[in-house]
């Protein structure tokens, strides 16, 4: 059996005596799907926002990709190129087209020229079905459109 592509040990996260995420095991392999569910306050956000080190652990270890992200050596910045993340609120700029926010981070964290990154940005779009939105912006999409866009 291959590597999970994401492997979570024994996590805990604390916010003083609130203790939120009580020893959290959890692995995803490559290509799975996994939803987590449960009542508001139980630590989905939590969790998630602990897998890519948003929020710093309490205790355990998270495995992303192979590289250990709780190891106090680990480039964070390098291991974070590789993982992503949509979160409640969708941040799109509004000043920006759907294309444009799609290229921005591609330019800024990845270094791609603007051809590459719209490019990139294109097969994004006709993957999610939102290939006739490339020049909208984000205040003319429904709430579902703005997710897939982020």
């Amino acid at each position: 059996m291959s590597r999970p592509e994401i492997e979570v040990r024994g996590l805990h996260k604390s916010f003083g005596d609130n203790e939120v995420l009580r020893g959290i095991d959890l692995e995803i392999g490559q290509g799975e799907v996994v939803c987590v569910i449960g009542p508001s306050g139980s630590g989905k956000s939590t969790l998630l926002r602990c897998v890519n080190l948003l929020e710093e652990p309490t205790q355990g270890q998270v495995i992303v990709g192979g590289v250990e992200l709780t190891d106090p050596d680990v480039d964070i910045d390098a291991a974070r190129r590789r993982i992503g993340m949509v979160f409640q609120q969708f941040n799109l700029f509004p000043h920006l087209t759907v294309t444009e926010n799609l290229a921005l981070p591609q330019r800024r964290v990845l270094g791609r020229g603007k051809a590459e990154a719209a490019r990139v940005a294109a097969e994004n779009l006709e993957r999610v079905g939102l290939s006739e939105k490339a020049t909208a912006y984000p205040s003319s999409l429904s709430g579902g459109q703005q997710q897939r866009v982020a």
